[in-house]
């Protein structure tokens, strides 16, 4: 199955590929409606907007720095996964989508994030040795009540590292356990015109391995941006065998292309890359 991911509105509603996911909520901290019949893409404490505007809410590692735009190693602001008053408010917009939801930017930012008096204090009175099995606990316990208020299929978007003990070490994520509330797993594998793209395929066959056995589909995200189709489809034949989907990043500028891609792949004359 072949679908794009795009913020254009037009774009979502073109048909290009079997379905679309269209960005409802960014990690710059802008919204906008969910579009009908389309997977809502839904940042989860990923919010530059917060964090610019209540630094307080952020996310802080043991020497006090913050999960800012601003701070080496990160793009965009993260809030605490353990702010109440954002979590349930979270919630609340994840239980007004009707349909299906892909939730991003899922878990701690970093790992030694995070340290704010509140995780602290929750971790302590946790009975938890270690603060990663916390982590985990943490952000299970939000996927689990996610799901409860989602009414649709439930996709959970992944770090793309599949190397055992990276994601519970990098994030706090545990697949194994959030397999227990989600519908898939959507891993974005992006780079404009794949140079090279033996990576895109290990690190694919990687996810497929680690996510054997667990009921769950696997999403592989790929970019449409300057690249050719046949370039393209060539990369989706070396990763699409490992995958139960295709989703390609797609801009207006870049729709004819994913286009053309999908039909080549669909007629079966894509070439390796």
């Amino acid at each position: 199955m072949y679908a794009i991911l795009t913020d254009d509105l037009d774009l979502a509603r073109a048909g290009v590929g079997d379905r679309s996911y269209y960005f409802t909520e960014y990690v710059d901290g802008r919204r906008q409606e969910p579009l009908e019949g389309a997977v809502s893409s839904v940042a989860c404490w990923g919010d530059t907007a917060t964090v610019r505007d209540e630094p307080e809410r952020a996310a802080v590692d043991a020497d006090g720095t913050r999960a800012a735009p601003d701070t080496e190693g990160h793009h965009w602001g993260t809030v605490c996964p353990t702010d109440p008053d954002y979590r349930e408010g979270l919630l609340e917009r994840l239980g007004g989508i009707e349909g299906d939801v892909r939730l991003t930017t899922l878990g701690f930012p970093g790992p030694g994030f995070c340290r704010c008096e509140r995780c602290d204090r929750r971790f302590g009175r946790s009975g938890f040795d270690e603060r990663d099995a916390w982590r985990a606990d943490v952000l299970t316990a939000f996927v689990a009540e996610a799901a409860s208020r989602v009414d649709g299929e439930l996709t959970a978007t992944l770090y793309p590292d599949p190397y055992p003990g990276s994601l519970h070490e990098r994030a706090g994520i545990e697949p194994e356990a959030l397999a227990t509330h989600v519908d898939g797993f959507l891993v974005p594998l992006c780079d404009p015109g794949y140079g090279t793209s033996y990576w895109v395929e290990s690190l694919a066959r990687g996810f497929a391995r680690r996510l054997a056995g667990l009921e769950v589909s696997l999403s592989i995200q790929l970019s449409g941006a300057e690249i050719d189709p046949e370039q393209l489809a060539g990369v989706t034949r070396r990763v699409e065998r490992h995958a139960d989907e295709i989703v390609y990043g797609t801009y207006p500028e870049d729709a004819e292309t994913v286009g053309e891609t999908i039909e080549r792949l669909r007629e079966g004359k894509a070439t390796p890359a």
